[in-house]
């Protein structure tokens, strides 16, 4: 059914509402989404092993993972740009505003991360402010500055990939991230093998190539679609912005959005750095992190799928049940690992963590078992609201997330004896909830 079917049927009270999308429809184009998710949040599971393997693995880890989560800091205002796309690009002209806007977005963002890196602001975000060790943030300098290259290439793969999905055809886009991953082991392993003491400033150029071959794949596929029009929305009344000035303020509640989500990686950074066992937590928290969002990533595919189908009130059902369903089986799949003998397997077989670290994360992890779910659920109200251009209250419902998050780190330091990396879980966790909250309560004023 088309969009214009879909509101000729809320017109017309003759016409049938529709019956919304099929499971088939479902997921044939959830499930490639899916699968590049994963293999996106494979990248730090990677470098995580890699770095696990390195001549000082503990500093490495630490290094990589302060770096890293800045650099995603800077990085947040490009994050939403395919959603934003996806959204937005029902033809040709505005798709080209579209990619007008996202060249121009990523070199503002690629500038303020060579400021940050390249000046004194680094020392005194990192140091200062973070309170990282001074050897961690010694490390980890070289390592945001190769990463501050990253956010052009990723925005213009992001931008092109709307184009794809608004077309049917993510088919390219897992393997395109299929490419991205398996260049990123090459990079990260060849480069560890000339380079072992290279560490984090390894991983963070194998990253950059490797984004850097997935949006050339991407812009290669998206030509023949641009060509034909074939991603051209069926709704003859949709619209979209038109100029650089009515794509911005639909764009920037969401840009705001992203700033928000990625604040709260040096906000844990910094709570970690300053509660019980902070030098093992700081090298144990991306790992623990990096395997349940493994888990948890394919919910966050949830948000696009909700975008591209919840036409009506009755596609809105059918996505809201699926992705509900989904969601609670990556859940116990997260909890099945960490309660059970698997969890030595993982850590220890896989991610070659010591008996210490193992020890100090698997709280944390179990613990987060729950959060695939919470993730799933935000996902779909998300993008319900950005359908619908209400992108305000997914602006607001964040803000909400980082306000808790910011104050459950700074209870569990100064109250708690508590590891850092069970600071981290329970801050991620209340944030989570306190945001799905305010999504629900705003759905339904």
């Amino acid at each position: 059914m088309t969009d214009a079917e879909s509101t000729d049927s809320q017109t017309d009270p003759k016409v049938p509402e529709s019956a919304g999308p099929s499971l088939r429809q479902m997921v044939s184009l959830w499930l490639p989404l899916a699968v590049s998710i994963i293999m996106m949040v494979l990248e730090p599971s990677a470098i995580n092993i890699a770095l696990g393997r390195t001549m000082e693995p503990e500093l490495a880890l630490a290094a990589y993972g302060v770096a890293f989560s800045l650099a995603l800091l800077v990085e947040a205002p490009i994050i939403m740009l395919l959603d934003a796309s996806v959204a937005r690009s029902i033809d040709g002209e505005a798709f080209r505003l579209m990619r007008r806007f996202t060249l121009l977005l990523g070199l503002i963002v690629t500038a303020v991360g060579l400021l940050v890196s390249l000046t004194p602001l680094y020392t005194l975000i990192v140091e200062g402010l973070m309170n990282i060790p001074e050897d961690v943030a010694a490390r980890a300098r070289p390592t945001m500055q190769i990463l501050a290259f990253g956010p052009l290439p990723i925005a213009w793969r992001r931008a092109h990939q709307g184009v794809l999905i608004r077309a049917n055809r993510t088919g390219m886009v897992t393997v395109a991230t299929g490419v991205r991953l398996v260049t990123l082991a090459a990079a990260l392993f060849g480069g560890l093998m000339l380079f072992p003491s290279g560490g984090a400033v390894v991983a963070g150029l194998a990253m950059d190539i490797s984004v850097t071959v997935e949006a050339v794949l991407i812009t290669w596929a998206t030509r023949p679609i641009l060509r034909t029009g074939a991603f051209k929305g069926g709704h003859e009344r949709e619209q979209g912005p038109r100029t650089m000035r009515a794509l911005w303020q639909f764009y920037r509640p969401l840009a705001i959005t992203s700033i928000l989500r990625q604040m709260t990686r040096p906000v844990l950074n910094a709570g970690i750095a300053a509660a019980g066992m902070a030098r093992a937590s700081l090298a144990a928290w991306p790992v623990a992190w990096g395997f349940a969002i493994l888990i948890a990533g394919p919910a966050w595919s949830l948000q696009q799928l909700t975008t591209a189908l919840a036409v009506d009130e009755m596609a809105y059902r059918r996505v809201r049940v699926f992705a509900l369903s989904l969601s609670g089986l990556f859940s116990l799949l997260l909890a099945v690992v960490a309660f059970t003998p698997l969890y030595g397997l993982v850590m220890g077989g896989i991610y070659n963590l010591s008996l210490e670290l193992q020890e100090l994360a698997r709280p944390a992890l179990q613990l987060m078992s729950v959060y695939p779910v919470l993730l799933g659920t935000q996902s779909v109200l998300r993008g319900v609201l950005i359908r619908a251009g209400n992108t305000g209250v997914v602006r607001s419902a964040m803000t909400v997330n980082v306000l808790t998050l910011a104050a459950m780190v700074l209870a569990g330091v100064r109250f708690f004896s508590l590891t850092g990396v069970m600071v981290a879980a329970i801050a991620v966790l209340a944030g989570a909830v306190a945001e799905l909250v305010w999504l629900l309560w705003r759905s339904r004023s």
